[in-house]
């Protein structure tokens, strides 16, 4: 096993990335599946090259934090947390193993989503529907998933199946989130009875789903595999996908056939940037870009300036000694002038 990015345990399942050779990875699953509760498992593959593999390691002089210390997967240790949601939606008693929706593979999502009577909703957060999302879908505009369930209780207004919603709520929901022709599919005050989700690798959606039976909704699909599944499978001229696919490694976005997209990382806020926002003044590499420069207090640029300045002059954040004992401390401090951060 070459790399493990980390993984992660609850009562309701298990999640994480592992990066190696095809015969390694398969000694690590069939491990895995070797336990009669995680029969079953999903899985997405990602191939990798030599220059995949030096992005994965994470050996970049680009990079902002410490060698390796960004990268998608780390050699040098591997973590397996314990926790109580593989993600978090914050309500007790809502488990996939227990209830969820109905699974729709990659070849059946298209006409889900030309169904007129089937509303589409993103169930990911604001910075990543940003440089992507299906055709027709609704952004639900939140901020991390455990605001989807009061999306949910605000603007759905559904608890049984056939529940109509009033001109008032109507007017709203279409003016926050559906466009023209989103509008023109809504139908006349009632919310469609067939609602389809999707996410980035089939996790949020299916945990939503079984979220959105437990308030009385009875036909309920999700994205089986996600976004990235759709992305691998379907081929561009039968897809309905539109821009990039915004993934948590190195990577930053995918695009079709699961290719590196053209987004890069804003390592203050962690959200994806184009080739615009760079060109902004509000860029500062390792500091801010326009989606948090506002956000952020001159504080908080101080110290990412600082900690940039680290990176450039020794390759490490928190300088040469970081992670020495003691008593060799100082005996890695570089010769010679101190190089200026192009920060300031």
């Amino acid at each position: 096993m070459r790399r493990i990015r980390g993984i992660i345990l609850a009562p309701e399942g298990i999640n994480g990335s592992i990066c190696g050779t095809r015969d390694s990875v398969q000694k690590v699953l069939e491990f895995i599946r070797a336990d009669s509760r995680l029969k079953g498992l999903r899985q997405t593959e990602s191939p990798a090259g030599p220059e995949d593999e030096i992005i994965h390691h994470g050996h970049s002089s680009k990079s902002p934090l410490g060698a390796g210390d960004d990268a998608p997967f780390r050699w040098d240790h591997v973590r397996v947390k314990l926790k109580k949601e593989v993600v978090t939606l914050g309500v007790p008693g809502i488990s996939p193993a227990k209830k969820v929706g109905k699974y729709a593979n990659p070849r059946e999502w298209n006409a889900l989503l030309s169904d007129p009577d089937t509303m589409v909703v993103d169930v990911r957060n604001s910075y990543e529907t940003r440089i992507g999302r299906f055709k027709g879908a609704i952004d639900p505009h939140t901020s991390a998933f455990r605001e989807f369930p009061s999306w949910v209780e605000k603007n759905l207004f559904m608890h049984q199946s056939n529940s109509v919603i009033s001109g008032e709520q109507k007017r709203s929901f279409q003016e926050n989130f559906m466009d023209e022709k989103e509008k023109l599919n809504f139908g006349k005050g009632q919310i469609p009875r067939r609602v389809a989700m999707y996410c980035t690798g089939g996790i949020r959606c299916e945990k939503a789903t079984s979220f959105l039976m437990s308030k009385g909704f009875e036909e309920v699909y999700h994205l089986e595999g996600g976004i990235l599944k759709y992305l691998e499978e379907v081929p561009p001229s039968e897809s309905l996908w539109e821009g990039e696919c915004f993934v948590f490694d190195k990577r930053v976005s995918v695009e079709h056939g699961l290719k590196q997209g053209t987004y890069k990382l804003c390592y203050a806020c962690k959200k994806p940037v184009n080739d615009a926002d760079v060109l902004s003044a509000e860029w500062e590499y390792g500091v801010s870009c326009p989606h948090c420069y506002t956000a952020k207090s001159e504080e908080e640029k101080a110290r990412a300036r600082a900690r940039q300045r680290q990176f450039e002059m020794w390759g490490v954040v928190g300088g040469p000694d970081k992670g020495v004992p003691p008593s060799q401390r100082g005996k890695n401090q570089k010769s010679g002038p101190f190089h200026i951060s192009r920060s300031l």
